[in-house]
């Protein structure tokens, strides 16, 4: 659903200077694109000026969005690279910050399945996920809220696809040991 909005959006864009086109991105993509940005940079406000400056590019390049194949992935990567760029010139390492993380519960999609599951059911497996590593809850996250392909979680963060894969087996076999033994002890 997300997907086909951005499409639109994206054509809208391209077309001409339509700023309800833009603000329709910036809200389906904001929280997203912080989100990545604040877990490469380390910091909040850097990562919403990344964030702004994302979307600003975006309207100043919006003829070249005609291209766009995917503007999911493809804004995923323009706030990955900013992010890259800001810590160049921070002359910073990339810091996955395990509490700033902390700050982002992962919010599910409502689907019959998961309205099955107690409110209870779902805080606890959102604590289990802010206990993962770092890197490893990012790749779940990008999975997993975000819906993209390990291969696209790959290109994304400049990993191979065998790292995305042992990095999602790891989250989901925590995942999936911690759920069952607590909510059989209650």
């Amino acid at each position: 659903m997300t997907t086909d909005a951005a499409y639109i959006l994206f054509e809208r864009l391209s077309l001409g200077e339509d700023e309800e086109a833009l603000a329709g991105l910036h809200h389906l993509y904001f929280y997203r694109l912080y989100k990545l940005a604040c877990s490469i940079v380390g910091e909040k406000e850097a990562a919403e000026e990344i964030v702004n400056d994302v979307f600003l590019r975006i309207w100043q390049r919006r003829p070249l969005l005609k291209a766009v194949v995917n503007p999911e992935l493809y804004l995923l990567k323009c706030a990955r690279n900013r992010s890259l760029e800001f810590l160049r010139s921070q002359k910073s390492s990339v810091r996955l910050a395990e509490d700033e993380l902390h700050d982002f519960p992962v919010q599910w999609e409502v689907s019959p399945e998961q309205l099955l599951i107690s409110s209870e059911m779902v805080r606890y497996i959102n604590k289990v996920i802010d206990q993962l590593a770092p890197k490893c809850k990012l790749i779940f996250l990008l999975v997993k809220e975000s819906n993209l392909r390990y291969k696209e979680v790959a290109e994304l963060l400049n990993i191979s696809v065998k790292t995305v894969e042992a990095q999602m087996s790891i989250a989901l076999k925590k995942i999936g040991h911690a759920v069952p033994l607590t909510f059989l002890q209650h």
